[in-house]
């Protein structure tokens, strides 16, 4: 209990920026495979289906958060706009690819965009899920990004 164990150096950048305690808890368990997706849940007995709502792909962290259509659109509209090379397609890349090559105060708010969009894309996927909320367009997966990343 005395030693400091391993330190994990993105989750550390995490815990220090300047974002909601439940947003930086989110992204704590999505980049350790633990956020509620039907694969995790299938773990536990669920009797729920393990496709995703929107395309019909398995549901995974990764496929919820940065593969599935709208996610792909977020992170295509935040890579034109940011000037990134490449659009993240899981934690590791989002951490590696993303967040890895910023320094500084850039880190700092690419990382507070990059934890808007992730909690965004996961509301809209609860919505669509538990409240049977339609998107009627992609594009309002970006206004809702930058209505939270705004207050």
């Amino acid at each position: 209990m005395t030693s400091g164990g391993m330190i994990d150096r993105h989750m550390l950048l995490i815990w220090k920026s300047n974002i909601p305690l439940k947003v930086k808890i989110f992204m704590w368990m999505a980049s350790h495979d633990r956020i509620q997706c039907a694969v995790q849940l299938k773990k536990k007995q669920w009797l729920g289906a393990e496709e995703c709502f929107t395309c019909g792909k398995l549901e995974s962290s990764d496929h919820i958060l940065f593969q599935c259509p709208i996610a792909v659109f977020l992170w295509s509209f935040m890579r034109d706009c940011l000037g990134w090379e490449t659009s993240p397609i899981s934690c590791d890349s989002f951490f590696r690819e993303i967040v890895g090559r910023c320094r500084g105060v850039k880190q700092g708010v690419t990382l507070f965009l990059c934890a808007g969009a992730l909690w965004s894309i996961w509301k809209a996927r609860n919505g669509v899920v538990f409240n049977k909320k339609m998107m009627t367009s992609s594009v309002a997966i970006i206004y809702k990004t930058m209505m939270l990343v705004k207050s």
